[in-house]
């Protein structure tokens, strides 16, 4: 429904995860981690405790896309699955990766290197066999959204992660190709000029400072909202969706309890580390 819960109704459903989380099945393990991450609400700390605890359990049981989009909530969250979480996903993605879809291989192929970029996780070992299930898949058949996730997971890889796992990777040759496309169509035309970027321009403008809003990076791969031109410096505006709440600062306190905290999401952080390595200067804004 897009709507965000209230501080009581999201401390009623965090006590019911931890009541229910040891009868959770695969299916439910995934939909309310994937919910939390939709949300951008980081579960309170015995919530997340419950939800491992039951990842751990059923991990064997769960099917591919139920892999993927709890590896993908975890990146999307910014959170670091504890060991044996973790062990139980890498286990179930290489037991699940060959019957994956591109959509899920796509997003499990984003979330590690997410991890690793954003909180020094290592890749795991099964990461380069997902890159071969990449090769295998017919490019006429991803949509445009699976391919703008292929070139994000390359472009993490690549610029922000490295490392030796790069002699290990085979990279299909539709990723410089439609999938770079793809991602390039969306630098261009998903575009939203907010009132606050518009109004930061015409003061920057009065200033005698020579801008220009929108503007494109070099390589065409991302778009700032604001560019002044003479100082090579890229200026963000981030507003709520390019945040993560959390209401008890992972100490266990429910929510409501205590005030409100906001961290970047790992996207947004990536597009920072991505914008610094294209330009002098960087300010974000937040909301």
């Amino acid at each position: 429904m897009g709507l965000t819960p209230g501080a009581e109704a999201r401390a009623a459903l965090e006590a019911a995860v931890v009541r229910v989380g040891l009868d959770m099945v695969p299916q439910a393990i995934a939909n309310t981690a994937w919910s939390f991450a939709t949300l951008g609400l980081m579960p309170g700390a015995e919530a997340r405790a419950a939800l491992e605890a039951a990842l751990v359990r059923m991990g064997p049981a769960m099917n591919e896309q139920n892999v993927a989009s709890t590896v993908l909530a975890y990146a999307t969250l910014g959170l670091t699955p504890g060991a044996e979480a973790r062990a139980a996903l890498e286990a179930a993605v290489v037991r699940v990766g060959p019957s994956m879809t591109p959509q899920a291989v796509a997003n499990t192929l984003w979330s590690f290197p997410t991890m690793a970029a954003t909180q020094g996780l290592s890749l795991p070992a099964c990461y380069p066999s997902l890159w071969r299930l990449a090769q295998g898949l017919d490019v006429g058949s991803l949509t445009d959204v699976d391919l703008y996730m292929f070139f994000h997971a390359y472009l993490i890889l690549t610029e922000l992660v490295g490392g030796d796992v790069l002699d290990q990777v085979t990279f299909p040759p539709w990723i410089m190709g439609e999938a770079q496309e793809a991602w390039m169509r969306n630098a261009r035309d998903d575009v939203t000029e907010s009132g606050w970027v518009t109004e930061a321009a015409a003061i920057i403008g009065d200033l005698g400072v020579r801008c220009e809003v929108e503007r494109l990076s070099d390589d065409k791969r991302f778009s700032v909202d604001v560019f002044l031109l003479d100082d090579n410096m890229a200026l963000e505006f981030d507003g709520p969706t390019h945040f993560i709440n959390s209401s008890d600062g992972g100490n266990g306190v429910a929510p409501g309890n205590e005030s409100r905290t906001s961290t970047k999401t790992p996207k947004t952080k990536m597009r920072d580390m991505f914008l610094s390595l294209r330009y002098q200067t960087v300010v974000t804004v937040p909301w």
